[in-house]
């Protein structure tokens, strides 16, 4: 008889391994997709990768809001705290969905206040999700019109400041007596066949799940025809008053960063290839190693000042491989990024455990890619 604890287990490392064969393949799609798009294409040819891509963007949102959703119902979700500059990341989710908005027609626009802290304390990972599940709400039932996401703070009290976020569209409105069940976990205002919109009915309740472990909160305003205002209001600590700052500000180019060179240490020549692409367009030197032993072979004969680790890996796996480069000279710390598909919360804390500074969890974004060589390279 398997008990309850052991089933939890049991699921938990199904989803991590459905998780990994998933996303790897579609990483890959993604991947070579926007590749493809780089290339010259006649208005045909664009316009079939597009709708490819679409549809395996629309798959991963599901895997990871599937993922996410049994993370936060297990309790196994916890919000890290660390330093990290506060309109780059706003600006990093709001990216996300800049080319759908116009795909749409739509006006998409963001105000962030002036006044707002260059570096906060807090969840930056966690943040982008929280308003990727909410831009995406409305992007999905936003036909015309346009979307705006705003970001303000009140009053410091303390080292502390509430951090206030809204996401307005002109979509189709949700009528006032069914605006408390749209924060319920698979719960959609359309039923049945007739539906007319897609979708797990996830996204709003992963972001009020995420908003309460940040300590804050999520209000709806809503009328049918009217469009939606979501306001999100999350608790942030400030860095010492002064000034100092634990990070250095992104820089915009590789050039900035300095010439060091990168070990991107990847078992698959696609995913080589897409982050090889990113990389070398920014101007950054990479290499590449295809297992575990070669990355360590790599690091005892030239030194490098960034490597990205993928984790699972046939022979040496990424974290063994990592405990072995830690032990070469000079490299104790050195920034060792995970760059996987390993998505889970255990994973994470792996990394942590072995001292690995930064997690990207595959497919990572072109911009949160380079925003975090460009602060690793500092």
């Amino acid at each position: 008889m398997v008990h309850h604890g052991e089933l939890d287990l049991l699921k938990g490392q199904f989803l991590a391994s459905v998780n990994h064969e998933i996303r790897t393949p579609l990483t890959g799609i993604l991947g070579m997709t926007d590749l493809l798009l780089e290339t010259p294409l006649d208005g045909e040819q664009q316009e079939y990768v597009s709708a490819a891509r679409t549809c395996a963007t629309q798959l991963m949102e599901m895997l990871n809001s599937i993922l996410e959703y049994s993370s936060l119902s297990s309790g196994q979700t916890h919000m890290e705290e660390s330093e990290f500059h506060l309109v780059q990341t706003l600006e990093i989710a709001a990216a996300d969905f800049l080319q759908r908005a116009q795909d749409k027609g739509l006006h998409y626009v963001c105000r962030f206040d002036d006044q707002l802290p260059d570096y906060v304390y807090g969840d930056a990972v966690r943040l982008r999700q929280l308003l990727r599940y909410i831009l995406s709400n409305s992007l999905k039932f936003t036909e015309k019109g346009e979307i705006e996401l705003s970001a303000h703070t009140g009053a410091i009290l303390d080292d502390h400041t509430m951090l206030t976020v809204t996401v307005r569209d002109t979509g189709i409105g949700i009528p006032r007596e069914k605006l408390g069940l749209i924060f319920h976990s698979f719960r959609q205002l359309e039923n049945g066949l007739a539906r007319t919109y897609d979708g797990l009915g996830l996204g709003l309740a992963l972001a009020e799940k995420l908003v309460r472990l940040m300590g804050g909160g999520i209000t709806a305003v809503s009328e049918p025809g009217s469009g939606s205002t979501f306001t999100v209001r999350i608790p942030v600590k400030l860095p010492a008053a002064d000034g100092s700052s634990e990070i250095a500000a992104p820089t915009a180019s590789a050039a900035a960063a300095g010439e060091s060179r990168i070990l991107v240490v990847e078992d698959s020549v696609i995913a080589q290839r897409i982050v090889g692409h990113i990389l070398g367009k920014a101007g950054y030197n990479v290499d590449f190693a295809d297992g575990g032993t070669e990355a360590i072979e790599a690091a005892a004969v030239s030194h490098y000042g960034l490597i990205l680790m993928d984790l699972q890996m046939p022979g040496v796996d990424g974290l063994a491989a990592t405990t072995a480069i830690r032990q070469l000279p000079g490299y104790l710390e050195t920034p060792i990024v995970a760059l996987t598909a390993n998505y889970s919360n255990e994973h994470r804390q792996f990394c942590q455990d072995l001292g690995m500074q930064g997690f990207l969890a595959k497919p990572v974004h072109r911009e949160e890619l380079l925003a975090a060589v460009s602060h690793f390279l500092k």
